[in-house]
């Protein structure tokens, strides 16, 4: 839904922490009750606290070896078709 504006627009830069609720809170001079705003938010999401630069969980490599009693029986060509059929490719 386009509106036109009557007045011309101000840009004031707040710098602001999200609530609990996930609201912000915007307190400026400025701004009246009552006053339309248009509010545009760069979130810059917070260092993570583990250390590295990856704060996904780490993925367990005790797998390894975990198909070694099959390597008589199948091909790793093999495999690659039953994972594509899994898939759905």
């Amino acid at each position: 839904m386009a509106v036109e504006l009557q007045q011309a627009m101000i840009a004031i830069e707040e710098t602001t922490a999200v609530q609990a609720d996930g609201s912000l809170v915007v307190r400026n001079p400025e701004l009246k009750a009552g006053d339309r705003v248009k509010v545009i938010v760069l979130f810059e999401p917070q260092a993570s606290k583990q250390s590295g630069a990856c704060s996904r969980p780490r993925l367990d490599q005790d797998w390894a070896g975990g198909l070694s009693d099959l390597d008589e029986k199948i091909s790793s060509v093999d495999l690659q078709h039953k994972a594509s059929e899994w898939r759905g490719d």
